[in-house]
């Protein structure tokens, strides 16, 4: 039996994108999530058939360094959004299955904790201004 599908969860236009970086070295994935429910929704879970493991991390500042510190989930708010994006939040996507290249879209399926999912294509590109 297939996953449902959410309709409330959507991205926000010209968030979505794909750090690439040379040699299967791990990629930063951006995304802004907007949620039209009334409810939460909690990420509990990310996958890909393009990666081999995609993690939630945060980037935290204390004093003059920075650190990257990995999430168990992230909470989009009711008739909110959540931004992952360059400095904040961001997905690490690690072990490519294939060689991935600018211009490839990786597939990203987002595990909600109401059992539904998000499904999206990323643009793979080496710059967000390269739309």
């Amino acid at each position: 039996m297939a996953t449902p599908v959410t309709t409330d969860i959507t991205p926000a236009e010209k968030s979505v994108w794909v750090r690439w970086l040379p040699n299967a070295l791990p990629a930063a994935a951006y995304i802004t999530l907007k949620n039209s429910a009334d409810k939460p929704f909690d990420i509990t879970k990310i996958k890909s058939p393009d990666y081999q493991k995609i993690t939630i991390h945060q980037t935290v500042t204390e004093g003059e360094a920075s650190k990257m510190v990995a999430l168990d989930k992230v909470t989009i708010p009711a008739k909110g959004e959540f931004a992952f994006a360059p400095g904040e939040y961001y997905l690490m996507l690690e072990k490519p299955t294939h060689l991935i290249t600018p211009g490839d879209n990786a597939r990203v399926i987002f595990f909600l904790d109401d059992g539904k999912v998000f499904k999206v294509r990323m643009p793979v590109r080496t710059s967000p201004q390269l739309y």
